[in-house]
């Protein structure tokens, strides 16, 4: 068996690591398995330029490979340098990505190019916990604090900042742009991998704010995370459905997503996000904001009017100039559906994976819930977390509040199974 380290500390950590483990199951790696994340202090010399520390994100990753070992630690150069990190740096100094070669079964080498095990794994400690951790005995003694703190590779999580008055679980909180900035940095230092940001109040019976005013509201809050977007430390969606908020943002930031849930864009606005390298949500739904009395049929079934809506949108928006894997299509939980209907949709998800496109969910504190529980909206985090866990392998992305807790759920849920 051969094990891997992966670490980063500059950027988006969470998404660089994702990022690689996709790369190293393609490329290099077969029946892969992956450890917890743990984020610890950067160690560096004495003397070493304030800015180098930054926190790392490590974790380890194991399987088996057809390369030999020089082979296989070529390929991690060619990994890193795809990602972004230079071919010549400074030794110590921040990187995107660093991808080492711990143990290979129980192979000796010492090459001046290659050292296997690697020489600096007795001195990082959270490498012996993270491959004790795997099953693999380690002899060295593993402090108890040697990480400050642990996340997951996956789900991916799609973080919500609503800075309206009125949502429906959390309106009010973070409708002041200093409280979204705050809410946005905090999700994403909990391991949302995109921020999601919606000054657009979609629940029954809200009044739909105009483009300006819309407009108005995510301004400050656009800017404030400006620096942190340009750095690519976080990763910003903006949930919008006017072509004229669209045409300003994608002018004026580094949004990566958009998230359509109305569904009524034209043509050239799609075209002009399709330019602009985005990727493109499109939620299904049969009005905003929601009608209690218009919901999809039951014949055909709610899944198969779901599908045949998808298909369209995905050939629309792939005539528009969109790459595949910048589309995400989300069915909609909760717009123009019943609770039984979401229910049932949310069963047969598979369905919808079968046409080999990326999938979002948005279920959290959703009034489905209500079907079996009685708590408020603010208090459904507990059954938002069950039913992510059902759902984690069948999605590419959770669309929640509660990173936090999510995060909690899934590090402790791992550690036990340990599986990848």
């Amino acid at each position: 068996m051969i094990y891997l380290s992966l670490g980063s500390n500059r950027g988006n950590r969470l998404s660089f690591l994702q990022q690689a483990v996709d790369l190293l199951k393609k490329r290099c790696l077969k029946n892969m398995t992956w450890s917890i994340i743990l984020e610890t202090e950067c160690i560096l010399p004495d003397g070493a330029p304030s800015e180098w520390n930054k926190p790392f994100l490590n974790m380890v990753v194991a399987g088996v490979s057809d390369l030999s070992p020089f082979f296989l630690l070529r390929e991690l150069k060619q990994i890193e340098q795809e990602l972004g990190r230079p071919e010549h740096y400074e030794r110590w100094s921040p990187r995107v990505i660093d991808l080492d070669i711990l143990l290979w079964d129980d192979l000796v080498l010492n090459n001046p190019s290659l050292t296997i095990p690697h020489p600096e794994l007795d001195r990082r400690p959270f490498l012996g916990h993270l491959l004790t951790m795997m099953g693999v005995e380690r002899k060295s003694h593993i402090p108890a604090n040697c990480f400050l703190r642990s996340f997951t590779l996956f789900p991916r999580f799609v973080g919500i900042v609503n800075i309206t008055p009125d949502s429906f679980s959390d309106g009010g909180l973070y409708n002041t742009a200093d409280k979204a900035i705050k809410q946005a940095l905090n999700l994403a230092a909990n391991g949302a991998s995109i921020i999601e940001i919606g000054a657009q109040s979609t629940r029954p019976g809200s009044v739909l704010q105009t483009p300006d005013e819309e407009y108005g509201k995510l301004e400050p809050v656009l800017d404030g995370l400006k620096n942190f977007m340009e750095k690519e430390e976080i990763t910003v969606s903006v949930d919008t459905f006017w072509p004229e908020v669209i045409q300003k943002i994608l002018s004026r930031y580094s949004v990566k997503w958009i998230n359509d849930v109305r569904g009524s864009l034209d043509d050239r606005t799609l075209q002009y996000i399709a330019r602009k390298n985005c990727h493109f949500v499109a939620m299904h739904s049969l009005g905003i904001p929601p009608q209690k009395d218009r919901l999809l049929p039951n014949d055909p079934s709610p899944v198969s009017s779901l599908i045949e809506w998808a298909q369209k949108m995905i050939g629309r928006l792939l005539s528009c100039g969109f790459e595949k894997s910048s589309i995400i299509i989300d069915p909609g939980i909760g717009f123009g559906k019943s609770a039984y209907q979401n229910i049932h949709i949310l069963r047969t998800l598979i369905r919808l994976k079968s046409m080999d496109i990326k999938i979002l969910i948005g279920h959290s504190r959703k009034s489905f819930i209500e079907a079996f529980s009685l708590e408020e909206a603010k208090m459904r985090d507990i059954e938002t977390i069950a039913i992510s866990d059902f759902l984690k392998n069948k999605v590419d992305f959770l669309r929640v509040h509660n990173v936090a807790d999510h995060r909690r759920f899934f590090v402790a849920q791992q550690a036990i199974v340990n599986i990848g």
